[in-house]
């Protein structure tokens, strides 16, 4: 069992909003320790997190700067990260093999410092925003933003306000004017997953993970963007909170072993919703069904979470109210937590359809074979003639004739014969919620693999569904 040992004092800092903000500390045992404060009045639900604040180099002075001028909850953690202790993530489990939670053998502290976040917060975390610094030796002229729970539109509003805030304080300065690259509008090279789909993004409504380069640490230039930063915070919160420039945004179901995000149609289309039941298990499917509803307009269903990792060994099917122990050829097996999880997931779909749902697709990937594998529910022979005929012709329209990237086929229920027929999903699952159901199964080692292969199939799902979603749903798209 951890010891506690909480140490309360009280610092008077120079802003305001910081101001008889207590400071409280725990020790956990010999492996590290946390300090942290609460949000001033109005910010409840807010919190800068800074996990390896002395390891990761001033990311804690950075982050009390952000905290003290915008009243912001502050969570720092010490001494964690010189013993390899993960902190802003659990370890990810595949398996039912218990993760120890002795000192002499525990490989986290995600679970204390989650803790320790909502009771920071004051209850559920509506925004957390965590602080990292580059290593000293990486040379790196933007600021890199990880992101979950935010739309296309709030990233560039949010970008656009940080450019704003730099020029106006920048100007005259002999100092770096770093750009910015924020998910999902841009790509950047810090891989955050195991954060966003397992660990403090995940449990957050709204998060931020910024990645800033360590040579800002000097003096006047430090001072400079920690004012930068603050600002644009403060922009941050008001956009997530109030939204006042009416942008689409993602509404956020969190439940106890993961989260269903909803994307409401851009283009007030009814009836056809495409979902990633296994956002997080089957990797990358998430960010491609966020990205084709984008491109689209159709409204999509997220889940992330409900993998071994949370939930003890097992997944949760979300699409169906049933779980599996990984990796384990035994039978699904009904339970409350999955039927509550489906449940909530099936609502969701159904809202998401704004009325009736004519037409289901459902994404998810597997490694077993290379090539695109479509079960089906209410398609004819002919339709799914015309979607392979479809798929084909895009897909040659859109690959490089030189390009290195692989042109997988695409396999179609009633017209082909498939492997992964998604019998449990039909029987008693979304599939046959809808009139008609798509169930993709994508390889994920020819088309998941890189972002660029990821993109450009990306394209070519996002032109097949709106080419063939006129028929399928009998509907003007």
């Amino acid at each position: 069992m951890t010891t506690r040992f909480v140490i309360r004092t009280v610092f008077v800092f120079l802003a305001g909003c910081s101001s008889q903000r207590s400071i409280l500390k725990e020790q956990l045992q010999d492996l590290g320790r946390f300090e942290y404060r609460e949000p001033a009045a109005g910010l409840e639900g807010v919190v800068i997190g800074a996990p390896h604040g002395g390891t990761d180099r001033h990311s804690d002075k950075l982050a009390s700067g952000i905290s003290d001028r915008t009243g912001a909850g502050l969570v720092i953690g010490y001494g964690f990260k010189s013993k390899r202790l993960s902190v802003a993530q659990p370890i990810v489990r595949s398996d039912l093999h218990r993760v120890s939670s002795s000192p002499l053998h525990r490989r986290s502290v995600f679970i204390e410092y989650k803790r320790i976040l909502w009771e920071t917060a004051k209850g559920d975390i509506d925004l957390y925003i965590g602080i990292h610094r580059t290593v000293e030796n990486k040379v790196a002229d933007r600021i890199e933003v990880a992101t979950s729970g935010l739309t296309f539109e709030e990233a560039r509003a949010l970008k656009d306000a940080y450019i704003q805030i730099r020029e106006q304080l920048t100007e005259g300065e002999d100092v770096p004017k770093l750009t910015m690259a924020i998910e999902p509008l841009d790509r950047i090279s810090w891989r955050t997953w195991g954060v966003k789909h397992h660990g403090v993004l995940l449990a957050a409504e709204k998060g931020l993970n910024l990645l800033v380069p360590q040579f800002l640490s000097l003096g006047f230039v430090e001072e400079l963007y920690t004012e930068i930063l603050s600002r644009w915070m403060d922009r941050v919160i008001g956009l997530v909170r109030e939204n006042p420039f009416g942008l689409p945004q993602i509404r956020v179901k969190i439940m106890d072993f993961g989260r269903l995000e909803l994307i409401e149609s851009r283009k007030r289309l009814s009836g056809v919703v495409i979902g990633a039941p296994h956002g997080s298990f089957d990797e990358h499917t998430a960010e491609m069904v966020k990205r084709v509803s984008y491109r689209t307009g159709l409204a999509a269903v997220i889940a992330k979470g409900f993998t071994p990792t949370e939930a003890g060994g097992w997944r949760i099917n979300v699409n169906r109210p049933t779980e599996k122990i990984f990796p384990s050829e035994d039978l699904e097996l009904r339970s409350r937590r999955a039927q509550q999880v489906y449940n909530t997931f099936k609502e969701l779909v159904l809202e998401a359809s704004a009325g009736d749902l004519k037409l289901y697709v459902d994404i998810h990937q597997y490694n077993t074979d290379n090539k695109i594998q479509v079960a089906t529910v209410g398609i004819s022979r002919a339709e799914a003639k015309i979607i392979k005929k479809l798929y084909d012709e895009i897909r040659n329209r859109i690959l490089p004739a030189d390009s290195n990237i692989p042109a997988v086929t695409l396999l179609i229920e009633p017209l082909d014969a498939i492997e992964i027929g998604a019998w449990a999903a039909k029987a008693d699952g979304i599939l046959g919620l809808a009139k008609k159901s798509l169930h993709f199964e994508l390889p994920g080692h020819k088309i998941l693999i890189t972002p660029e292969v990821r993109e450009v199939y990306l394209r070519i799902l996002a032109d097949l569904f709106k080419e063939a979603l006129p028929f399928l749903a009998a509907s003007p798209y």
